[in-house]
């Protein structure tokens, strides 16, 4: 159901090691901070973690300009989104298709309804309004709230994610700031899901989290894990208005948060050089393996454009599996994307990492399909 699965790999294709793109972490590690603050904090692990964090959500009120009362951590993103929908009880809920498994899954837990808006490989560009780019862009946004109310009937909770997991895509400013309007009118509720924003350069980082203030139906859900590279230690945050937070805290573990967790996500948001020299490598390493993609003219395979660190890959006139397989045997996991609801055909996500494995993945490609035309 998730990547990142080393050892069943490790069972299924008889190797020690791989170059693991099934899994959207950051692939340079945390900041350096993180290793003396763990070792610092072992000390702490004969205590009970502090139950309220407030080292660590001060670090985040300061980090992201959110004060402190605005702010719950969790053990993850995951964990998090079960609270919230724990807390709410939601009759019906909206989810766009393909996505994260988990917001059906806790959906589901509540016994929720669950009403599907198909997004496919597109993403949001499926429903971003043009913009003003034709004569007709006003009735095609107003088409696009038209369908978007179709979509939210008798809905009580929407699960929105951008950058959007698995297809990368990211919404328009115009789109989100009409669906806060459509919501808030229904009285419906938004599980925004950002948890992969930090992987965005400068001028297309633009965060749910500001529109808090004035919409108090709004809740933003943002992880640590994935931008730090702690996926072993889980930590994630939810920002919302107080009252919603108050709500949320009776159905939460009081520990869900270890000491060693609060220590690290404290000295991760410390280092302030960290999140631009990570985008850096990333945009280095994303940049040629399109390039590279492109040059090598793969006709069963076509790649999706995408904004962050993973990008989805259709499989054309073949099966996913078998390329699935071909790659963990020369030690490339990738994710199979056959348990995503709403995505037709074959496909397969792959994380973007550093040069080397991103070279690695192209080689892979190629041993594959030269195979195939021999």
């Amino acid at each position: 159901m998730h990547g990142g699965n080393l050892r069943r790999a490790q069972e299924l294709y008889g190797l020690d090691s791989f170059i693991d793109l099934s899994a959207n972490i950051n692939p340079f590690g945390p900041p350096t901070g993180v290793w003396e603050s763990i070792q610092q904090g072992m000390a702490d692990i004969v205590n009970y973690p502090d139950p309220e964090s407030r080292v660590l959500i001060s670090t985040l009120s300061n980090h992201l300009e959110i004060p402190t009362d605005s702010i719950m951590v969790g053990n993850g993103a995951g964990d998090l989104i079960f609270t919230v929908v724990q807390a709410l009880k939601p009759k019906k809920v909206a989810i766009p298709i393909p996505t994260f498994s988990e917001y059906e899954r806790a959906a589901r837990s509540v016994g929720a309804e669950v009403s599907y808006i198909l997004f496919g490989p597109e993403g949001w560009a499926k429903y971003n309004p043009l913009g003003g780019q034709s004569d007709n862009s006003e009735d095609k946004s107003s088409g696009v709230d038209q369908q978007w109310r179709e979509f939210l009937k008798g809905c009580d909770l929407l699960f929105l994610c951008s950058p959007h997991n698995p297809t990368g895509s990211q919404i328009s400013i115009d789109l989100f700031e009409r669906l806060l309007r459509l919501t808030k009118e229904l009285g419906c509720r938004i599980l925004f899901d950002e948890s992969f924003l930090d992987f965005l350069s400068d001028e297309l980082r633009h965060s749910a989290r500001t529109y808090l203030e004035t919409n108090d139906h709004l809740i933003v859900l943002y992880s640590l894990t994935k931008f730090y590279s702690l996926p072993g230690l889980r930590l994630g945050a939810v920002f919302a208005d107080k009252s919603l937070l108050a709500r949320f805290d009776q159905y939460r573990d009081p520990w869900s948060v270890n000491v060693l967790a609060q220590h690290a996500g404290s000295a991760s948001l410390e280092d302030m050089k960290f999140p631009e020299d990570v985008r850096v490598k990333l945009r280095e390493s994303r940049t040629l393996f399109y390039r590279e993609f492109a040059q090598s003219s793969f006709s069963h395979l076509k790649l999706w454009p995408t904004t962050v660190n993973f990008a989805l890959i259709e499989v054309l006139d073949h099966t996913s599996a078998d390329l699935i397989q071909h790659l963990g045997r020369q030690g490339i996991l990738v994710r199979d994307c056959s348990s995503f609801t709403g995505l037709t055909g074959d496909f397969i996500r792959v994380a973007i990492k550093g040069v080397l494995a991103m070279q690695r993945l192209l080689e892979g490609f190629k041993t594959y399909y030269f195979k195939e035309e021999q």
